[in-house]
């Protein structure tokens, strides 16, 4: 499982997202699946054939990463690839373990 580096590190401000409903830390500069990731999910999508899809390239070109993200009603405001999008302060986002 991954997990952010702790000792002799300086982070940058902290921010706070949903993640499937549950409140999660993240910090400025980190992408979705970053945060993602340190939170201990591997599963971000999931294909019309219910199987579970991940990271793969990290750079917005394979689309395996797609997460939902969620307005403040709760409705999908679209989906979006992970490892492309930086992280915002209450940013709300649907994994495919809550699909």
């Amino acid at each position: 499982m991954a997990s952010r580096i702790t000792k002799n590190v300086e982070r940058s401000e902290s921010l706070t997202m949903t993640v499937n409903g549950r409140t999660v830390t993240a910090y400025a500069g980190e992408t979705i699946a970053t945060v993602l990731f340190a939170e201990g999910m591997t599963a971000f999508y999931k294909t019309a054939k219910h199987q579970l899809r991940g990271p793969f390239c990290n750079m917005g070109t394979c689309f395996e990463c797609q997460v939902k993200l969620l307005d403040a009603n709760g409705s999908s405001s679209g989906w979006v690839r992970a490892c492309m999008v930086p992280v915002e302060d209450d940013m709300v986002v649907t994994t495919a373990d809550a699909q």
